[in-house]
C-alpha cells in the first residue's frame, strides 16, 4: 500500500480499509473457534490469501488467543496477525447479537468482533489500523449502532461515519 515510498495518509488507508471491508450481519459460529474460522474464511473470500494461508493464520490466532484473550471489553474482540503471504491490511467486521464467550478482560460475552490480517512487513500500518479500532471500540454510540444497524450496507455505512477526519 506504499504510494511512492510512502505510507498512504491515515484517513485514506483507512478509508481504503473500510471500502473492501468484509462485513458479517451476522456470525453462525457459536464459540470463539468457530467465528475465527468464520471470520478468516470471509477474508480468504475477499481473495488476499488462499485455504494453505488460511488454516496457518487459525492456527498463529489460537495461539495468540492462548496467550491473552484479544477481547477489549465493552463486548468488542480484535483478533489480529501479521502475516508474510499477504500484500494488503484486510479487515472483516462482524456482529454476533447473541454474544460469544471470549475470555475478554471484563469477563463479558463479544458482540462486535474486528479481524485484522496484515502483511507482516507492513508494522506501522497495522498498528495503526489497530489504534482506529480501538477508538471505535471505546465508543459507546458506535458499539449501540453497529449491534442496531439493520444489514450490511448499514454497518458500512457506520464504518464511513468514523472514519478520521484529515
Amino acid at each position: 500500500m506504499l504510494v511512492d515510498g510512502a505510507l498512504p495518509t491515515l484517513p485514506a488507508m483507512i478509508g481504503q480499509l473500510v471500502d473492501g471491508a468484509a462485513l458479517v450481519a451476522e456470525l453462525v459460529a457459536t464459540n470463539k473457534d468457530g467465528a475465527l474460522q468464520e471470520l478468516l474464511a470471509k477474508a480468504q473470500d475477499s481473495g488476499v490469501f488462499g485455504a494453505k494461508l488460511t488454516k496457518t493464520l487459525h492456527k498463529r490466532m489460537l495461539e495468540r488467543e492462548a496467550m491473552g484473550s484479544t477481547g477489549l471489553g465493552n463486548g468488542v474482540a480484535v483478533p489480529h496477525v501479521k502475516s508474510e503471504g499477504v500484500d494488503r491490511v484486510v479487515l472483516v467486521l462482524a456482529r454476533c447479537k447473541k454474544g460469544l464467550e471470549w475470555h475478554a478482560i471484563d469477563g463479558r460475552p463479544v458482540h462486535v468482533l474486528f479481524l485484522l490480517v496484515s502483511p507482516a512487513d507492513e508494522p506501522e500500518m497495522h498498528l495503526q489500523c489497530l489504534r482506529w479500532i480501538a477508538t471505535l471500540a471505546r465508543n459507546t454510540d458506535f458499539r449501540r449502532f453497529l449491534l442496531d444497524a439493520k444489514d450490511a450496507q448499514a454497518m458500512r455505512d457506520l464504518l464511513r461515519e468514523m472514519l478520521p477526519k484529515v
